[in-house]
């Protein structure tokens, strides 16, 4: 690791390559770490539509913005704000990788444990009750027409062996979560704002769920993000240097060798 980070302080000898310079070059290595089944040429083009249509990530180190397509391609999540399933936030000339609800769900599912899982906004105007104790129920009934102003989101989840989670956030939960979040006035937030809500009350209904490594480590990496402590670069470097965390499949969280010739 020390190497690593001497390599990233060391002064610069040459222009930085740019992102789909080193996407180009690094394709057999980025291949041989994604899970069976996802398409790094697809992944690649979609993360390519994402930087011509955002100017800010183009600004971003380029190899921060390799290390959080790294991630989504480690977790098998494509990039770009159509499906939802994790989006590129630029933030002071760094890439950082979150989590769209849309990823989170898909990851819910792929992890074999839940039978199925949805996450619903509440409006004013909705009839909604929810009980916790002995016999835990939410009733929600939308309103028809104008259902007013978002008051509260929840996530519920029913597992493959029959039991039932859910959690509720009211508003003021939601705007707690947006203000802890380095991306709070920009990206999803802004952009998406009631599907980050659905987010957050997903990621907080998955600390009650059995969901297995790759789901729990989505769920830190997501974490990170939004608190401004992914360390992209390092990892993206550890990854062309030969080096990857395992993440998928009930991986074992080790770092490996891969031989794989850049």
């Amino acid at each position: 690791m020390s190497s690593v980070l001497e390599k990233l302080n060391a002064p610069a000898t040459q222009k930085p390559q740019t992102v789909p310079a080193m996407l180009k070059q690094h394709q057999g290595r980025l291949k041989s770490i994604a899970p069976a089944g996802v398409d790094v040429t697809r992944f690649s083009a979609a993360l390519m539509s994402e930087v011509r249509a955002n100017p800010k990530l183009a600004e971003c180190s380029p190899l921060s913005v390799l290390g959080a397509f790294i991630k989504s391609t480690q977790l098998g999540l494509e990039p770009g704000s159509t499906l939802g399933q994790c989006y590129f936030i630029p933030y002071k000339g760094e890439c950082s990788l979150q989590i769209g609800y849309r990823g989170m769900i898909e990851m819910a599912y792929r992890s074999g444990k839940v039978a199925s899982i949805t996450a619903r906004t509440v409006h004013a105007n909705d009839l909604f009750e929810w009980e916790l104790g002995t016999e835990e129920r939410i009733t929600h009934k939308p309103a028809s027409g104008d259902r007013g102003a978002l008051v509260a989101v929840y996530a519920m989840a029913k597992l493959t062996t029959g039991g039932v989670h859910f959690e509720v956030l009211d508003l003021a939960e939601i705007e707690k979560a947006k203000r802890a979040s380095k991306s709070s006035g920009f990206g999803p937030w802004k952009d998406h704002f009631e599907e980050m809500a659905k987010k957050t009350a997903i990621r907080r209904l998955f600390k009650y769920l059995p969901i297995g490594t790759e789901l729990s480590r989505a769920v830190a990496l997501d974490e990170k993000a939004e608190s401004g402590k992914q360390q992209n670069e390092v990892e993206a470097e550890l990854v062309l240097e030969g080096e990857f965390q395992t993440a998928g499949g009930g991986g074992d969280g080790q770092t490996h060798k891969i031989t794989t010739v850049r």
